[in-house]
């Protein structure tokens, strides 16, 4: 049952609308088709889905003709489970992924794989479930790995023209590497990422990581002059969500030289730390003798 008692009008109203969009997304069916499904499986959304790809036709007048076939995408999904992976019934591990990877000619770091995780909405890295892999292969129209590889190419193109859908991606990365047991990004994972996101590191890049180890390495030496070797096993510099987000907005939209930062902004405190570094160590230019100097963009989209 999708509704609680107790839940306003209005909760019920945007439940019910929350629900709708993701329906339309996962099987593309048009607005009053899903309605119909939803209303006939009391707006729960996995048995609206089971009715529509089980019975296309169901409400005539309104036929949904799917571009893909259900059965086949399942049995595509069991083709790449390894029972080496022991990740759980109707999941497909890290075997398996790897295997999909050398079918589409990707390497673990393209780009591309992490857009198959956001297209398919995965929640943990390195494994899918048949869920997932429903509902992404359903979402993109396909039913076969070349089609698959297609649509990925093609989203990987649009991201490098699109920055608000790259915005998505990036955001979308920071929860998929964290460990749900975490609170925040091990530096290590975050650097993995930003490489995989962006690309070939600009000057701009390479210093804010040289300056993240650096500041490791500094937390890492005061805590072990305080307890010993016991300092060392502990990591010490963590990404916070609100860094990550906003770090896309600083790499993204800010002048190589940094000419154009703002000092008053609402900059997490590991960014203003490395503006001050670039500033003081590295001849970065300081507000006052900035001088609004036309500079040109980084070529991250």
């Amino acid at each position: 049952m999708l509704f609680r008692s107790g839940m306003s009008e209005r909760q019920r109203e945007l439940l019910m609308e929350g629900t709708l969009r993701q329906f339309v997304q996962w099987t593309q069916a048009s607005e009053s088709s899903a309605v119909s499904y939803l209303t006939k499986a009391n707006w729960n959304i996995e048995y609206a889905m089971t009715l529509y790809f089980d019975n296309p036709h169901l409400f005539s007048g309104q036929p949904a003709q799917p571009s893909f076939d259900r059965s086949k995408i399942e049995n595509l999904f069991y083709l790449y489970v390894n029972p080496k992976d022991d990740v759980g019934e109707k999941r497909m591990g890290p075997h398996g992924i790897s295997r999909l990877l050398q079918d589409l000619d990707y390497q673990p770091t393209d780009r591309k794989v992490l857009i198959m995780a956001w297209e398919f909405k995965a929640e943990m890295q390195c494994e899918f479930s048949l869920d997932e892999w429903v509902r992404g292969f359903s979402a993109l129209g396909v039913d076969t790995v070349q089609g698959l590889k297609q649509k990925l190419d093609t989203i990987d193109a649009e991201i490098r023209q699109d920055r608000t859908k790259f915005r998505e991606l990036y955001t979308y990365s920071y929860n998929y590497g964290k460990p749900a047991s975490c609170r925040s990004l091990d530096l290590e994972t975050a650097i993995c990422y930003w490489d995989v996101l962006f690309g070939p590191r600009t000057t701009l890049m390479t210093q804010w990581i040289e300056f993240l180890f650096s500041q490791e390495a500094s937390a890492t030496a005061r805590v072990q002059q305080e307890q010993g070797e016991n300092g060392r096993r502990y990591k010490h510099i963590w990404i916070t969500r609100d860094t990550w987000v906003l770090f896309w907005d600083f790499i993204v939209l800010s002048k190589p030289d940094l000419s154009d930062y703002d000092d008053d902004g609402a900059w997490p405190v590991l960014i203003d730390q490395f503006v001050d570094h670039c500033r003081e160590n590295l001849g970065y230019p300081n507000p006052k003798s900035a001088g609004g100097e036309q500079v040109e963009k980084p070529n991250y989209y």
